[in-house]
């Protein structure tokens, strides 16, 4: 087995990762860990689990939780996880754990021999150790595990042990002259631990060691100033001695460099290369060693995943060839960030320097500069004249390789804009490394490893709002700060920016800011502060598209804006060519360069994604650039697609007790009027199903969109609503039902559309139909029934007079249900409408059964039944039969009605049942008679409602 705690809770087995996806059942690993090889007592195991208010069955929980994490850990005799019983009842558990199967065990170890190491005066194999410590640490200690007190207590201890493998390595680098590098991390450090003395003595030396004397002084004023303040102390004597030397420019606190004999060629550093005068390199150059990673922030936190990675990637620099990693990403998304944290980290890696350089291949306003002007920078800042730099693209870049063969440089190459422009600037000597950001997927760069950075997971963009806000902040308003960052879409750039305006403004809620973001057309408006906006960022991205050199760049930027014409959390292919009215080629074309931009994301083949704010972006590109009638017939085309298949999906459906279906024209509603249009060709119910649970959320948002912008694309969302209607219903679905029907009629009534109108009010009379409220049902299909009294839709009138007289049974209203029922009936012999007598007589017959006329009932179900079977449906006929059975229960006929019943579930079989439960209010009524012949609500089932 292997543990790992030192970030997320993980479990491995024989190599394979095992899942522990409840909470409790983390939280339970996590305290026996906490205690392993010990006994944890079950009274203690609830404390820890449940708090002081545990469940009554909390017995049998911790037995089940128990259970499930023996078979995680596949120990089915119990030789792991083992009972502990005192008496009959166990009182206590043990994990039996080998010290190096959890690797918090082999990160004390390391953190142990690194310590050893300095006593023993081997710095270098002093941070050999502790780097190898530091890197088993992915995140915080069971990062993922609910806290209990257990758990948060072995937490703060290991984050205790974190910072002093921290500030040995610090040790071990200071006394190997790496002052510099460590500079950054000991800032970090200190901003964290303010009041640590022996941290802040290791920044005063790295600064005074580094030529920065004042800074050095200010870092002690600021610590004396703190610890009198807080405290009322002063530092101890040690450190005042160290202000002290530093004052006088203690000359003995300098490092002397180690003898080169004891160094390798690789470990030295291009000054250490150099004759004894410092003068000569390449051609009798001086060498320089260039420091040039900016500064980050910090607001760097997470990402730790991400870090390691890279810095695997590029540590392996020195293996015999040159280490590239790439970090592709939208706009705002934290690469430059990410990638400039990580170099700090890797900095005392590469002693003989760092380039950075920013190639403005995202950067609003700025054109992307040239390798050859880029290479000129790096040959300077290596030592060579002006005068002896190439012109030449390649002899610059030729001249660039050969002044570093040999050394260990790490090359940072921030927003590039593509691999030409990435390709001058590598480095060839087998210890160099390079990293690279770009907007750009750069997969044709040879050898490079690829990281493609996402937004933010909610617990760490939770987390970046706490940094910036304040933890109290962010823990008073946790519901308004889920929806800052919902609606940032944890993009950290909009995040930050969020946060920048928020901590200006500490008495404002973030409710408040919480409603300027509310409104989606102001949103991209509210998320700038000063000159930095996540617009000008997308803007960079949408404008390199528009005006690129790749042959689908203005297919693509067309794609761009046209995607902001409609709503949605992702689109298929198909859907997406019927949109841009083109094919499915061209369309795949165009989204994939968009893809390649991070303009969009392909979670699955034929599959796309926008991001929330990039589809806003969209949207204000789409209204600036694109003519009204075009936005109109790009949504006409989708609205008709999305009809088209729906049409095809919902074919293959049963239709619902409560709708009927529509006769919608294929030329109006389909793709014959548009030639080329894309469809989905669906070819069973299964994928039918598939592709309408998939669509769904895009279905509604289009249909709830398209109203509002023209009365053509209004008729064809009326139209959808009404095949979404049949596909919701049978999994009762009220509000979305709900939403629909009122869309449906109030669409209508605005397009002066009565049928529609009637049909909306048909279909929403369902909706009342779930809720068993019969007034509202009663409502919806007398205004529909007017209307088809008044346009002439005798079909329409026989529909609705069924289902009103229905109601009104429901309702015991039966005399005026007998009444529409008849006129249903005498209209349903005019149209020689046989399924609508068969079902009408039914109606008819309950009817008369809730009057008490009980020969009237038997007559309309026997004239039913023997309508059913004429039609030869076996299921009309149960239907009737299992009425007729119910009347002569009524009349105490129970032989007479147990054999009717009989003959009722030969014909009808499952059919049956559902009608028994739908109609549940004959269960009740019959349930003595089911039971003695053996059907039961688990042959018949639950009400589908």
């Amino acid at each position: 087995m292997r543990y790992r705690i030192l970030g997320p809770l993980g479990l491995w087995r024989d190599g394979e990762e095992i899942p522990l996806a409840p909470a409790k059942w983390r939280m339970l690993l996590a305290v026996l860990l906490c205690d392993a090889n010990q006994v944890v007592s079950t009274d203690r195991l609830v404390a820890e689990l449940w708090g002081a208010r545990p469940p009554q069955s909390v017995n049998k929980l911790l037995q089940g939780y128990v259970s499930r994490v023996r078979r995680a850990l596949g120990d089915e005799s119990g030789e792991l996880l083992v009972t502990h019983v005192h008496g009959y009842r166990a009182h206590g558990y043990r994990l039996v754990v080998e010290p190096d199967e959890v690797d918090s065990h082999r990160f004390a170890e390391l953190i142990k021999q690194g310590g050893q190491e300095l006593d023993r005066g081997s710095a270098e194999a002093a941070a050999a150790r502790l780097d190898e410590a530091l890197d088993l640490w992915r995140d915080a200690p069971f990062a993922d595990v609910p806290p209990t007190p257990a758990v948060e207590a072995e937490a703060v201890r290991l984050a205790a042990s974190h910072t002093q493998a921290r500030e040995l390595r610090i040790e071990a680098r200071l006394r190997l002259g790496r002052h510099e590098a460590v500079l950054n991390e000991l800032e970090a450090l200190v901003a964290e631990h303010p009041l640590r003395e022996a941290l802040r003595s290791q920044l005063m030396l790295a600064l005074y060691r580094s030529g920065r004397q004042a800074d050095a002084l200010a870092a002690y004023r600021e610590l004396h100033h703190r610890l009198a303040e807080e405290l009322g102390i002063e530092p101890a004597p040690p450190l005042q001695q160290l202000h002290q030397r530093i004052l006088t420019t203690d000359t003995s606190l300098l490092l002397e460099p180690e003898p080169l004999a004891d160094r390798g060629p690789a470990d030295r550093g291009p000054a250490e290369r150099a004759p004894a005068d410092g003068t000569a390199t390449t051609a009798g150059v001086p060498a320089l060693v260039p420091r040039e990673l900016p500064h980050i922030g910090t607001a760097f936190l997470g990402r730790t995943s991400e870090s390691s990675v890279l810095q695997k990637v590029l540590g392996r620099a020195g293996e015999g060839h040159v280490a590239i990693a790439a970090i592709d990403g939208t706009g705002g998304v934290g690469k430059s960030t990410l990638a400039i944290h990580t170099a700090h980290q890797l900095a005392d890696r590469f002693p003989d320097g760092q380039f950075y350089v920013d190639l403005h291949g995202a950067t609003a306003g700025l054109t992307p500069l040239e390798p050859g002007e880029v290479l000129g920078r790096f040959l300077s800042t290596l030592g060579l004249p002006q005068v002896a730099i190439p012109t030449n693209t390649d002899e610059a870049a030729a001249t660039f390789r050969s002044m570093v063969a040999d050394r260990r440089i790490l090359v940072v190459l921030d927003n590039a804009a593509g691999v030409h422009q990435v390709r001058p600037l590598l480095p060839a000597g087998p210890g160099c490394a390079v990293l690279i950001t770009s907007r750009e997927m750069l997969t044709a760069l040879e050898g490079a490893t690829h990281l493609h950075l996402g937004v933010l997971f909610h617990d760490q963009a939770t987390a970046l709002l706490e940094r910036l806000l304040g933890p109290e902040r962010v823990a008073a308003e946790p519901d308004a700060a889920d929806a800052i960052i919902r609606m940032c879409g944890g993009l950290p750039l909009a995040l930050w920016i969020v946060g920048a305006r928020l901590a200006a403004r500490p008495s404002w809620p973030l409710s408040a800011f919480v409603e300027r973001l509310t409104d989606a057309q102001g949103r991209l408006d509210e998320i700038r502060v000063g000159d930095v906006s996540v617009r000008a960022s997308f803007h960079a991205s949408y404008h390199a598209i528009c005006y690129g050199d790749n042959p689908t760049d203005q297919a693509a930027a067309r794609a761009f804006r046209l995607l902001g014409v409609v709503p949605g959390s992702s689109m298929s292919l198909p859907a997406a060519a019927a949109l841009l009215g083109v094919s499915t080629g061209r369309a795949e074309d165009a989204l994939e360069r968009l893809v390649d931009a991070h303009l969009l994301n392909s979670p699955a083949p034929a599959r796309y994604q926008m991001h929330d704010l990039l589809r806003l972006f969209a949207r204000e590109q789409v209204c600036a650039e694109e003519p009204e009638a075009e936005r109109e017939r790009a949504l006409e085309r989708i609205l008709r697609f999305y009809l088209a298949t729906t049409q095809q999906a919902v074919a293959f459906l049963e239709v619902p007790p409560y709708f009927a279906r529509r006769a919608h024209d294929p030329s109006s509603a389909g793709t014959a009027s548009t030639p080329g249009l894309p469809t989905a060709r669906l070819k069973d119910q299964a994928e039918a199903e598939t592709w309408l649970v998939t669509e769904r959320a895009n279905l509604m948002a289009t249909v709830l969109h398209a109203p509002t912008q023209s009365d053509s694309t209004a008729r064809l969302a009326v139209r959808l609503t009404e095949l979404l209607q049949w596909y919701l219903y049978p999994y009762a679905r009220a509000r979305e039902l709900w939403t629909l029907g009122e869309l449906a009629v109030r669409t209508a009534r605005r397009l002066g559309d009565r049928e529609s109108e009637a049909w909306g009010l048909h279909n929403l009379s369902a909706v009342y139909w779930l809720h068993r409220q019969f007034d509202g049902m009663r409502q919806c299909l007398e205004s529909a029934l007017a209307i088809w009294r008044e346009i002439g839709d005798r079909e329409g009138e026989r529909r609705s007079l069924y289902y009103l007289a229905d109601a009104l049974a429901e309702m015991e209203l039966y005399e005026e249900s007998v009444a529409l029922q008849t006129r249903h009936l005498d209209l349903a012999r005019d149209a020689d409408d046989r399924l609508a007598l068969v079902t009408g007589l039914g109606n008819l017959g309950r009817a008369y059964r809730g009057l008490g006329r009980a020969e009237d009932a038997l007559t309309s179900f026997e004239k039913s039944c023997r309508h059913a079977r004429e039609l030869g449906d076996r299921s009309l006929q149960s239907f009737a039969l299992h009425e007729v059975s119910a009347v002569c229960f009524d009349q105490g006929r129970n032989q007479e009605a147990q054999e009717h019943l009989k003959r009722a579930a030969t014909l009808g079989g499952g059919s049956l049942a559902a009608y028994v439960s739908w109609r549940g209010h004959a269960w009740s009524a019959f349930f003595p008679a089911c039971l003695s012949l053996r059907i039961g609500p688990e042959t018949l089932g639950s009400p589908p409602l």
